[in-house]
Order: structure tokens, then sequence, then C-alpha cells
């Protein structure tokens, strides 16, 4: 039904509207630190920089870019996008469009604020551009999976429960991508690698009980037992398997859990690659679930 562009859509769009809402709740925690004066449950945010931000916003403005860029190449007449902002209706084709493009406004935004202007831009605007990113980043990461389950013909896609797995994954990897933004000031700023790690291995155990009831509650659901089976034992089943659940969820987990353990560094640098990865594969898994 949908090419490889729409894959590397929900995965970029997700991803990088993911990283956005990450980056933007690290800042306001720090805000929230501040008012509330010493809180050693959130110090790591005292480890948070600039050259961070723009790392992260720049990387996530990437992907936003390169997400829609594959969004119009799958509709075919780029200048459908341009009709639906221009004059919109009340439809999910529309408000994706919308939240996506304000999501890499208050992207690129930030991240210049972050590269150029910290210093000299008011507070209240910075804070004001980051709860709308948090906002908007989270109605992106659901949308990627609303654009299917509106689809309710293929077997998989129709549950109320595919917006909130695409969502739990795209916060994994937007904080994969915090990290990753954290890993130059690694040795100077342990807190804050450490507290990402964490925060990552609570995303990725909720991803895992998301994972679990979508594909329970559709194995009892009316006529798609079958494609429940295909999904777990068919032909791509390796891509499920190894592609999704391993580099995904296990490996990471695992990782994770030894770097906040132990402090080596690079068990929290071999964590991102894996999270990137198995965020494609969930997708790829889900577009080409088998529904014929």
């Amino acid at each position: 039904m949908f090419g490889d562009s729409i894959i590397w859509y929900l995965f970029l769009g997700g991803g990088g509207a993911g990283a956005t809402a990450v980056l933007a709740a690290c800042d306001l925690l720090f805000a929230h630190r501040s008012r509330l004066g010493r809180s050693d449950r959130l110090a790591w945010t005292d480890e948070l920089s600039r050259p961070l931000f723009a790392r992260g916003y720049l990387a996530a403005t990437v992907a936003l870019v390169l997400g829609a860029l594959c969004l119009l190449f799958e509709l075919g007449r780029p200048e459908r996008f341009l009709y639906v902002l221009a004059l919109p209706t009340a439809s999910v084709l529309t408000f994706g469009s919308y939240v996506l493009a304000a999501t890499i406004v208050c992207a690129a935004a930030l991240g210049g604020v972050a590269l150029f202007g910290s210093a000299r831009t008011p507070v209240v605007l910075v804070r004001a551009l980051e709860w709308a990113a948090l906002a908007l980043g989270l109605a992106t990461t659901a949308y990627t999976g609303v654009l299917l389950a509106q689809i309710g013909f293929v077997p998989l896609w129709g549950s109320p429960l595919l917006p909130a797995l695409f969502t739990c994954s795209s916060l994994s990897v937007g904080v994969a991508c915090a990290m990753a933004a954290a890993l130059p000031d690694a040795r100077r700023a342990p807190r804050l690698l450490r507290a990402l790690a964490r925060a990552d291995s609570v995303v990725i155990a909720v991803e895992a009980l998301v994972l679990t009831a979508y594909l329970a509650s559709a194995a009892f659901g009316s006529g798609q037992a079958e494609a429940v089976e295909a999904f777990l034992f068919g032909p791509g089943m390796w891509f499920f398997w190894i592609g999704f659940v391993a580099c995904a969820l296990a490996l990471p987990l695992a990782l994770d859990f030894s770097y906040t353990g132990c402090g080596r560094v690079a068990l929290a640098a071999a964590a991102v690659p894996l999270v990137l990865a198995g965020g494609f594969f969930l997708r790829y898994c889900i577009v080409n679930v088998p529904w014929t």
C-alpha cells in the first residue's frame, strides 16, 4: 500500500519530534528546579549546556525536514501538502501537516537560540517555544501512529494502541538522540548522561508493555489472529525479533542498566544506534504487515 518513503517519514518524523519533545522537557525541568531552589532529584539539569541543545535541536530539525520530504515524495504531488496548509479541512492529514510544520519551526527556532543567541533572547520567549515544542512534538509522535490507525481494514493498523506504541518508540528514539548529543560532554557531565539512560530504560519498559498489549488485543480481535501469527512467525519475523525486539528493547535496556551501574560511556554510546535501528524496524514491520 505504501512505499519505503512512508517508513522513513514515520521514523524520521516521529524520531525528530520525539527528540524535540525530550530536549524541551529537559530545559523545562531545569527551569522548574531553578524556581524550586535546590532539588537533588533534578541536579542533573545543571549539566545541560548550549552546545548540547544546539547539537540536539539541529539533529531533530534535520530529521523532521527529511521526514516531511519523504511524506511529500509519498504523496507523489508535493503541491498537495501546500494545498492542505493553505486550504485546511477537518481531517487527520490536515492536523498532521500543521503539527509537523509547527514542530519543525519550534525545533529550528530553539536550535537557533542555543547556537546564536540564548543570552539575548527573552526567557519568556524561550519558555513559550519550549512548551510549544513539547506539546507539538508529542502530537507529532502520536500522529505518525494515527496516520496508519485510521486505515482500519489493514490488520494491526486499526488498533487504538498503535499511536501509543509509535509515541513510546519515538520518545525512545528522542532520548537516544539526546544521549548522542550529550556524549561529547560525557566526561564533564556524567549525571546528565546517566539521567538520560535511566529515562530511556523507563520509556523502553513502557514501550515493551504497550507492544505486548497491542499484539494481545489484536490476537484476540476479530479476524486478526492470523495477521499476528504472520507478524511474529512469518517470512519477515527476523525483522521484528532481531531488528526491533533485540535492537530497540532488549539490548538497549541491558546497556542502559549496565551504564548506570558502572559508568562506562561506551555502553551508553552503544545503545544509541541500536535504539535508532530498532525504531526504524518497528515501522518497517508495521507498514509491511501481511494484509492480503
